[in-house]
């Protein structure tokens, strides 16, 4: 069989992120260096189709900046007899669009796959020309029905595979290039996942949908290091990053990885994302394996807010683990977002004067409730949510939250100002050498006039807009 995996044209967005990234989003601004995931559900599942002997084909217009035109081109050059689609919630309209365009032009067999689908598998198979929707992680249940063991509509994940018997990701179908995180501080870098999951029950957050629950699965230390070996050797990354949902989930697997990446890869930096519950001794150790940043969902600085988000953290422990990261030299970059239940104007204010006071980096959103999760179901219920359609459901736009009491055009003024912040904090941390550096090594000179004479002008903005007092 021929399959095609897309990462869909997003119409009318300069810049959109779906596959590969927790909260799909959106911006009117270009960016000046490439930040984009590595999409590793359809990497892995990439793998295991492979594996099996079918031809695989990958079509990421996202990361390509491919027109509509471009892309169906080239999705008919690769004349496939499945295409699987990862859907989210503010591209839905978008991806029905498209879905149904590809079915009428090439008659394929189209397939839905992604956290959209997994919360409202039966709404999104009331569509004629969906074929299939795969509920959960989908490396086994996509290659069962390519493979003719299993023809039903709705494909549900029946149990959680062993995590090491999924393969390693089939980097060589992508173009690496097109895949940097920008966090790290050095370019090029290569994205890993050494776990899968979460055992906490933030509830705002839809990753479980994936797995069927809250669980959490670290992989072989070993086969991580090996496969840390083998990308060294062919794709000569000066920097490493692990995208798993949470690094630190299973803290003896974390610290034997560390171990045996002193021994095997003692010069190889990296960089992960964890939660904030985590123990200095875990950092010391990673530190001395060569990590050099982590990324932490700091999420609010309000008590009230952390317990009924059910965070698993408390202000305590963030500010011990941060403190501990800047001793030791762990670079840091915290993310928040603010209109969680509970969350008042002060309260707002002060998570947005948190993010500018701590942490070398932030990023900051405005809640989105999630179709699946439980605070979409608390938002229904208590009759929240003032979002029209799904397109409103990016977590950069407006806020969709409506709470008693709350004014949320005050709200959305705050984090304004904290969005505009995170540039003079990347003035007043250093940060910014790092991205000019980034930038000229990604697109030499060319990019760097973006920067000045395009951005540049916004960016001054954003920074005298970020010294009005909150």
């Amino acid at each position: 069989m021929n399959i095609t995996y897309v990462d869909l044209p997003w119409r009318g967005k300069k810049y959109a992120a779906r596959s590969g990234v927790r909260w799909a989003h959106t911006s009117d601004k270009t960016p000046v260096v490439s930040f984009r995931a590595f999409p590793f559900y359809m990497a892995t599942s990439a793998a295991v189709l492979e594996k099996e002997g079918h031809k695989v084909t990958i079509l990421d217009a996202l990361a390509h900046n491919l027109s509509e035109k471009e892309f169906f081109y080239r999705l008919g050059m690769s004349k496939p007899d499945f295409v699987v689609a990862e859907i989210s919630t503010p591209s839905y309209s978008n991806d029905m669009s498209l879905l149904k365009d590809i079915k009428q032009k090439l008659g394929c067999k189209v397939v839905a796959v992604g956290q959209h689908t997994s919360a409202l598998p039966e709404e999104v198979s009331k569509n004629t020309f969906i074929d299939h929707v795969i509920v959960g992680e989908y490396d086994f249940t996509l290659r069962d029905l390519v493979s003719g063991k299993t023809q039903e509509k709705i494909i549900r994940l029946k149990e959680l595979p062993d995590i090491n018997s999924i393969p390693w990701p089939a980097r060589h179908l992508f173009d690496l290039s097109k895949y940097n995180e920008a966090f790290c501080d050095n370019y090029p870098n290569v994205q890993f996942m050494a776990s899968r999951g979460c055992p906490f029950r933030c509830s705002y957050c839809n990753i479980f949908l994936m797995f069927g629950g809250r669980n959490y699965r670290f992989r072989d230390p070993q086969d991580i290091i090996d496969e840390m070996k083998f990308a060294m050797k062919k794709y000569k990354p000066k920097e490493l990053y692990f995208d798993d949902d949470m690094i630190n989930g299973n803290p003896k697997m974390l610290q034997e990885l560390a171990r045996l990446k002193i021994e095997q890869l003692p010069d190889v930096p990296w960089s992960a994302m964890g939660h904030t519950a985590i123990t200095r001794e875990t950092l010391e150790l990673l530190k001395k394996s060569g990590l050099v940043a982590m990324k932490f969902g700091v999420e609010s600085v309000s008590p009230l807010v952390l317990r009924l988000l059910k965070k698993g953290t408390t202000i305590e422990v963030i500010n011990r683990t941060l403190k501990a990261c800047k001793e030791l030299g762990i670079r840091t970059h915290c993310t928040y977002t603010i209109g969680l239940p509970g969350e008042t104007i002060e309260s707002a204010r002060d998570t947005v004067k948190f993010a500018i006071k701590h942490g070398d980096s932030y990023q900051i959103s405005l809640t989105i409730p999630f179709p699946g999760t439980p605070l979409y179901e608390e938002a229904l219920k208590e009759g929240w949510l003032k979002a029209r359609n799904w397109d409103d459901y990016d977590g950069i736009c407006d806020a969709i939250l409506e709470y008693p009491g709350l004014d949320n055009k005050g709200l959305t003024e705050i984090y304004e100002i904290g969005q505009s912040s995170t540039y003079r904090k990347a003035l007043s941390s250093g940060q910014y050498k790092k991205y000019v550096r980034m930038i000229y090594q990604e697109s030499g000179v060319k990019g760097l006039a973006k920067l000045f004479f395009i951005r540049g002008p916004g960016m001054v903005k954003s920074v005298i807009r970020s010294k009005i007092k909150i």
